[in-house]
């Protein structure tokens, strides 16, 4: 991850003053003397370890970690820092105020520590989403604390959605497959997202020649007929089940354009909706 604020090492932990918004970005680089203090906040705290290595004690807990590492720490957790001194690190830390998370008062509690080491697409999509936050923080315009708050659930929706058991499996560094055949379980509830084969290849950290092969190795589809088969099975689904509009279903499905839904859903189904509806209803 490139460095986009100040490149200044510190010896000391930095400020987490938050603004009205709640949503604050640090950019913390350790010198060879850096040494933290306990302390306990009442955000959430969300570090990316762009480079070096360390312990974050956490509680009674020790947690080692390495460059490309994403931690979680909730509120009202006592936590430090201790470098490795022969590779001091550098962070990118994000603080998310608990008044952000008010429509929903358990989650802050909920929350719980979380050590996601390397992990291509997931990293990818941290690094991209802290991108955004810096760029935000650094060029303050009328629209500055909507983007950021929008970025920053985002971050934390992405780490909530790590399962703690799933995590302990997954190996420090992944490989292609692994990452690939994570993302075509989770495809059918993300189906919809605009995307492309080059987006998805780079936000997954695979080469696009190797994505589309292996893609084609594990389901038996190129990536875009699968997308669009799930597409249209779900607008099979809502054609039974519901009286949506076939032009709702179609936007629903990720389509911009309806001649576009009906071309591929006649691909698809050997029929229209109009009539697939009629017939299976």
């Amino acid at each position: 991850m490139e460095s986009h604020l100040d490149y200044q090492l510190t010896d000391q932990a930095l400020p987490e003053n938050l603004p009205p918004w709640g949503v604050l970005v640090l950019e913390s680089h350790h010198s060879p003397k850096f040494a933290m203090n306990w302390r306990t906040h009442e955000f959430v705290k969300i570090v990316y370890i762009w480079k070096g290595r360390g312990e974050f004690h956490i509680g009674d807990k020790i947690h080692n970690f390495d460059a490309n590492d994403v931690i979680v720490i909730p509120p009202h957790t006592r936590n430090r820092i201790i470098d490795d001194v022969s590779a001091a690190p550098s962070l990118y830390i994000c603080c998310i105020s608990t008044q952000l998370l008010s429509f929903e008062p358990r989650m802050a509690g909920s929350l719980n520590v979380r050590l996601q080491h390397h992990r291509h697409g997931f990293t990818n999509r941290i690094t991209s989403l802290l991108r955004c936050l810096i760029h935000s923080q650094r060029k303050p315009v009328a629209t500055t604390s909507i983007s950021m708050v929008a970025d920053a659930l985002r971050l934390l929706q992405l780490v909530m959605e790590l399962e703690p058991d799933r995590q302990a499996k997954l190996p420090p560094h992944g490989n292609e497959r692994a990452v690939l055949q994570r993302y075509i379980s989770d495809l059918p509830d993300h189906f919809f997202e605009e995307s492309s084969i080059d987006s998805t290849s780079q936000r997954l950290g695979i080469p696009r020649r190797t994505f589309t092969q292996l893609f084609h190795e594990l389901t038996g589809e190129t990536w875009l007929a699968h997308t669009r088969r799930l597409a249209v099975e779900y607008a099979q689904q809502r054609l039974c089940h519901t009286d949506l509009p076939i032009t709702s279903i179609a936007f629903e499905c990720g389509f911009r354009d309806l001649s576009t839904f009906y071309r591929q859903f006649k691909k698809i189904s050997g029929t229209s909706p109009g009539e697939y509806r009629l017939t299976k209803s």
